[in-house]
């Protein structure tokens, strides 16, 4: 009697009894599509888009204010106050 094997691996029943093959059975089509969609949810797709779209219109808000993002921590110039800068 011989078992049906899933994705090529061979079942624990059949490994037991001796009966596993060595020859390894490439994944077809099918089986590759199965694994791109596992794991993944019903609004995968509409919130890769939104994700897409917020990153969009983030960069074009920053280009239209003249906002650069820094890595130094500093603030604006015209969020700077140096009168109580110097009192410090």
């Amino acid at each position: 009697r011989r078992r049906a094997r899933t994705m090529g691996v061979p079942s624990a029943e059949d490994i037991e009894n001796g009966e596993a093959e060595k020859t390894i059975i490439p994944l077809d089509a099918d089986d590759i599509a199965l694994l791109k969609t596992y794991g993944l949810g019903a609004y995968n797709d509409a919130i890769k888009d939104l994700e897409h779209d917020l990153t969009a219109i983030s960069k074009r808000v920053n280009t239209l204010c003249g906002i650069k993002e820094s890595d130094t921590g500093l603030a604006p110039p015209s969020q700077w106050d140096l009168t109580a800068d110097k009192q410090a």
